[in-house]
């Protein structure tokens, strides 16, 4: 069996189901996933759930029972909050644990975990009959081999209707904006304050020579800053009210173009859209220190974060 533990938003949430699903298909395995109601706040915590509102095959169990790992995969478990308290010690969020993490792996997949913040570390499955995945996982590589399946499980279940979505639609060269703000604006997530107004109004810029007659659509946690703060360059633009966190991403999706955040979110819009010519345009960095990560994929035009 495969179990992996939820973290984080939507975004986070479906690169560790990604992550999970592909290795139970390459193994032939179920999956589990494990919904830590318990762990709401600290850091990293992780919100409710989001993934039942997308296209997950009835095999795929969700269990929400506290301390499920504790009580039922005590190895992993505590190798897991061994790796956790090391990273916390030396600042997990403030350095670059990646080599840490690939030394560690072999070990680790041996006791049938594999534990990664951050960037690509190869897993190994191992004898273990139980397997625990923790982490973020944030990388197309995670799941090379099982993209059709992805695809077609992370999308809605519904094409989006509605007259947003019509308009979209209705659009020659839809925009997608994507402005992430809320958690990252706290002291402690500085290391992701990277997105300024300059860089968007230059992503913007960018969208606009590429496409002179592009509308933008603008998503955004906080739909007031991003109308009071946003230089659209002259496009024209509609700011959409923000709804459900799957409802949104399948709107952002009908997009053709996308101007990033450095979010997962934001990431997983531009993947599972179907457009054959989308272009994506997306901040420089990551993080706002030397942190590596894995998201960025050939074909996307980086836009500077900082005055040349």
């Amino acid at each position: 069996m495969i179990y992996a533990e939820l973290a984080g938003g939507l975004g986070n949430q479906m690169f560790v189901y990604a992550f999970g699903r592909a290795l139970a298909l390459q193994g032939g395995e179920e999956l589990t996933l494990l919904d830590r109601r318990d762990w709401q706040a600290g850091a990293p915590a992780h919100t409710a759930c989001a993934l039942t509102a997308l296209s997950l095959p009835a095999g795929v169990r969700i269990l929400t029972e506290p301390q499920y790992a504790k009580r039922h995969l005590p190895r992993q478990n505590l190798a897991k909050t061994l790796m956790i308290k090391a990273e916390q010690r030396g600042g997990m969020m403030a350095r670059d644990w990646h080599g840490f993490e690939a030394r560690m792996a072999p070990l680790l997949n041996l006791a049938g975990l594999h534990f990664v913040t951050d960037g690509y570390v190869p897993v190994r499955r191992g004898p273990a009959r139980d397997f625990l995945c923790w982490g973020y996982f944030q990388s197309l590589r995670y799941f090379a081999g099982a993209e059709a399946a992805i695809r077609r499980e992370l999308r809605s279940p519904a094409p989006p209707a509605g007259p947003l979505a019509e308009e979209i639609r209705a659009a020659a060269h839809p925009v997608c904006v994507h402005l992430r703000r809320g958690d990252y604006q706290a002291p402690e997530n500085a290391i992701f304050q990277v997105c300024t107004p300059a860089y968007y109004a230059a992503a913007v810029a960018a969208a606009a020579r590429t496409w002179p007659d592009a509308r933008l659509f603008v998503f955004s946690d906080d739909p007031d800053w991003a109308r009071a703060h946003l230089q659209t360059g002259g496009l024209p633009a509609t700011y959409a009210p923000r709804g459900s966190a799957a409802g949104d991403l399948a709107l952002m999706q009908l997009c053709r173009g996308f101007v990033m955040s450095n979010s997962t979110y934001s990431w997983w819009a531009q993947y599972l859209a179907p457009a054959q010519d989308k272009r994506v345009w997306a901040p420089d960095r990551w993080y706002a220190h030397t942190k590596q990560t894995d998201l960025y994929l050939p074909d996307w035009q980086k836009i500077p974060t900082q005055p040349a």
